[in-house]
């Protein structure tokens, strides 16, 4: 797992960053994404519940991610 201070990402999470970044396409973040997101969580093997901080940060609706996040992701998306 690779996190510090300007890193919003665990490694493990990275299958999930193309629906994370649709699910977020249109500025918003709905109910349905969300459980979409969950969903795909779900099916991941690699994927627990100490992954929960950092996608708890990317589905937060109330709080989009940063211009230096969505950088972050999209260095991410494109490795």
């Amino acid at each position: 797992m690779t996190t510090n201070n300007t890193s919003t990402h665990d490694d493990r999470l990275a299958p999930l960053i193309p629906l994370i970044t649709e699910a977020w396409a249109d500025g918003e973040l709905t109910d349905i994404e969300i459980a979409a997101v969950c969903m795909a969580l779900i099916r991941e093997s690699d994927v627990d519940v100490s992954c929960s901080e950092t996608l708890g940060r990317w589905l937060d609706a109330n709080r989009p991610p940063s211009p230096e996040e969505w950088a972050d992701l999209r260095l991410r998306l494109a490795a």
